[in-house]
């Protein structure tokens, strides 16, 4: 009596340590956000875009020269032999004119907006596969489950079949027929084994750890996806994208005020000559047009990713459709089969097994009971297919929706 004491409590304490340890769906996503190293990159370049920013406003370092003019070969200490002998020192600075730097520092504000939805973005696809594995791996489960259940009923209808050969109301073939089904019905759930157990490496590889128990269940209720497209990081990252174009546009237009270049060089000579200094100005010319055609290239660029952003928005609302549509039709399909299909199965299978079990005038109908069974099999399985549709379409949607 102790000893089953001791074992139920056991059990108990098990299941509790098993409960208190199950993860849900959230928890694993936050988790993996985290830890991931992609996402880790990432916030490192959304740090790189912040230093440009502040490094877009800087002037250019100006240049430091000096050296000495007219060196003759035959003695090099020679310094007072021409005017043209001297020494110098000089300074030369790039003065930006116009607003290129405040163009220059909202473009790299803009690379730095970007590099922040686009982990938003990368967020999204994550968690949308993260569902995708879990409910598929849960599903999976499901699967097996009942394929052992079914092993378990057929091992029954041999055992049946076995009994009543006894009576001459089965015979060796029914017996066989009923042991080559468990044994497809094993291999069957070898084969989803396998499945989940290649699901689940492929989650630990996206979560970094092993996960052993999650809290979820595979109940299908009434869903309304109500993405709201317009906030969606992959479409704020399109616009900003294209107000990052139409700024370089404007900063080409402005290069064609070309920036100076000043140049002041102090030279110091022989004290039979005056020193002097240099004054000098540097200026590009615009004159081939090249600014206006690159500003032009900018400008077609950003009209091509308004078209690009607006091509989005209508996938992102058609593909949430789509979502929505298979998330009704796999619930209506459900219900149909789990309710009105497969209790009139069983009911049949009951009834079948009772009448073969006591009609003592006729052989038992294996055929039909094999038959039955393997309905039931091919409902059941099918209900699990529905819900592999409502939760695909319902993990997919997520990366559209944001939730779940």
């Amino acid at each position: 009596m102790f000893t089953k004491s001791l074992i139920l409590t056991s059990i108990i304490l098990c299941s509790s340590f098993s409960i208190s340890n199950a993860q849900s769906i959230d928890e694993v996503v936050n988790n993996t956000i985290n830890k991931n190293y992609t996402l880790k990159a990432l916030e490192n370049s959304i740090d790189i875009a912040r230093q440009q920013i502040d490094l877009a406003s800087k002037w250019k370092n100006p240049t430091l020269t000096f050296g000495a003019t007219d060196i003759q070969f035959d003695d090099i200490t020679k310094r007072d032999l021409e005017p043209m002998q001297a020494q110098f020192i000089g300074f030369s600075q790039t003065i930006p004119l116009g607003n290129k730097l405040e163009i220059e520092k909202k473009i790299a504000s803009d690379d730095y907006e970007i590099s922040k939805l686009l982990l938003e973005d990368k967020k999204l696809q994550l968690q949308s596969k993260i569902y995708e594995y879990i409910y598929n791996i849960k599903l999976l489960e499901e699967r097996f489950s009942l394929f052992e259940e079914f092993k378990q009923n057929t091992n029954n209808l041999k055992k049946l079949l076995t009994k009543l050969y006894k009576y001459n109301k089965a015979s060796q073939i029914q017996i066989l027929n009923s042991q080559i089904l468990y044994e497809e019905l094993n291999l069957k759930s070898q084969r989803l084994q396998t499945m989940i157990n290649t699901l689940n490496l492929k989650l630990e590889q996206i979560t970094y750890s092993k996960i052993e128990n999650i809290d979820f269940e595979t109940n299908i209720k009434d869903i309304k996806l109500s993405p709201n497209i317009e906030s969606h990081p992959k479409i704020l990252e399109l616009i900003q994208s294209s107000n990052k174009f139409e700024n370089i546009s404007t900063l080409e237009k402005e290069r064609k005020n070309s920036d100076i270049k000043m140049s002041l060089t102090y030279f110091d000579r022989d004290s039979k000559y005056e020193n002097y200094v240099n004054l000098a100005f540097a200026i590009p010319l615009s004159i081939y047009g090249s600014e206006d055609i690159k500003s032009r290239k900018a400008k077609f660029k950003a009209m091509e990713i308004n078209n690009k952003i607006e091509d989005t928005k209508l996938t992102f609302k058609n593909q949430v459709k789509i979502y929505q549509q298979n998330i009704d039709d796999a619930q209506i399909t459900f219900n149909i089969i789990n309710k009105n299909i497969i209790p009139k199965q069983l009911e049949l299978q009951k009834v079948l097994e009772n009448y073969n079990s006591f009609s003592s005038y006729k052989n038992i109908d294996s055929s039909t009971l094999i038959k039955n069974l393997n309905e039931i099999i091919k409902y059941r399985l099918k209900a699990v297919d529905e819900k592999e549709n409502y939760f695909n379409a319902l993990a997919k949607s997520s990366y559209f929706t944001k939730e779940i």
